[in-house]
């Protein structure tokens, strides 16, 4: 249940001065037949005090209600007695209301006499028109409930959305957990080949790379997104490990716009796109070539693009096997980021080889 909610009085205070003066019509459409042209000046202003002081009154009364509503709905299971007691306040406040009202009209009007203010005078200024309060009771009593339901859907939509928002982390999370294994057993099955093909030295160097990528991977480690310059570090360090093994064969080429170094993307989102470029390209040819990883800023969106020289020796895999967790977990992790603002075109062993091309929203990095 709502229990800290708390009314704005301004709101509830200018909504009662509002249906003060449909009361004061009321009272006047209500008494049409006793010709209300020939009321004296102190009448007429009777009629508006009364009518403005009835609502004021609801007014300071509202925020009980509301209270007592939520109050007796904790306390109380059964629905008659819930019932039962709020008949019991309407009568209350009907008889409190109005006596209240009554003696603070008197007051208003200079009638200072104490025979004004006991219960008997009181009474006899009580009639029919006075039952409308019993009614307003019970309306508030539905607005209070109609708002408080409201409230609770509103608290519910907002903590599903919660949820919603806390499982794309989590599966965000998982994906770029799922990547980091990944790219460091191939790294480590790397280094495993050199040692079989007794290049000891050479095993050496792969690891003190393997270990430089891995600090700077703890470094940031739990953001969800870093700087491109930081992401094309990553991508440097990974291919330095992987020249060691390939040596000529690989020709690393980085090149990206200035103006677009600082852009906020997430984190390991090349990587393991370099990786199947090492794999699934330079790793199928006999002679050198090419990993290009390029970025380019297009207005407000960054362009981001891996590419690779084509496979050799009849090597023409197929997307969905050739680029497998590098590629499948590239587009459910844009996909859970950015929706429908992202774009991820590929180019499997093409003419001109792979391409993978990414284009996403342009976020830069706050300065310093």
């Amino acid at each position: 249940m709502p229990e800290n909610r708390r009314l704005n009085w301004r709101t509830v205070l200018g909504l009662w001065t509002a249906l003060g003066f449909l009361l004061i019509l009321q009272s006047y459409v209500a008494t049409a037949a006793d010709d209300y042209s020939k009321a004296t000046l102190i009448q007429h202003a009777y009629t508006w005090v009364a009518q403005l002081y009835r609502a004021w009154i609801w007014a300071l009364l509202t925020p009980i209600i509301f209270w007592l509503r939520r109050d007796l709905n904790r306390r109380h299971n059964s629905t008659v007695v819930i019932g039962i007691l709020h008949l019991l306040g309407a009568l209350t406040f009907l008889a409190v209301g109005n006596v209240v009202r009554i003696w603070a009209v008197e007051v208003s009007f200079g009638y200072l006499d104490l025979k004004y203010f006991t219960l008997s005078a009181v009474y006899s200024q009580l009639g029919a028109y006075t039952l409308i309060d019993f009614y307003i009771y019970w309306a508030v009593l539905l607005v209070a409930y109609v708002s408080d339901m409201n409230w609770q859907k509103r608290q519910i939509e907002l903590r599903e959305e919660q949820l919603r928002t806390q499982l794309a982390q989590a599966e965000l999370a998982a994906l770029k957990q799922q990547v980091q294994p990944h790219f460091l057993f191939n790294s480590l099955n790397a280094i495993a080949a050199l040692m079989r093909e007794g290049e000891s030295a050479k095993a050496v160097e792969a690891l003190a790379l393997l270990s430089t990528l891995l600090r700077q991977l703890m470094n940031h480690a739990g953001r969800p997104e870093i700087e491109l310059w930081r992401e094309f570090d990553y991508a440097q360090c990974y291919l330095s490990v992987e020249q060691v093994r390939f040596e000529d064969k690989l020709v690393p080429h980085f090149d990206a716009d200035e103006d677009c170094l600082h852009a906020l993307v997430p984190t390991l989102i090349l990587q393991p796109l370099v990786e199947n470029a090492v794999k699934h390209g330079i790793a199928q040819r006999r002679t050198p070539g090419r990993v290009t990883v390029t970025a380019r800023r297009t207005g407000d969106r960054l362009r981001l693009q891996v590419a690779n020289d084509p496979a050799e020796g009849g090597h023409h895999a197929r997307e969905g096997e050739s680029h497998g967790i590098g590629l499948s977990a590239t587009r459910v992790r844009l996909e859970r980021t950015f929706g429908a603002r992202h774009s991820l075109d590929c180019v499997i062993n093409g003419p001109e080889g792979t391409v993978i091309t990414l284009e996403l929203p342009l976020h830069l990095a706050p300065a310093g």
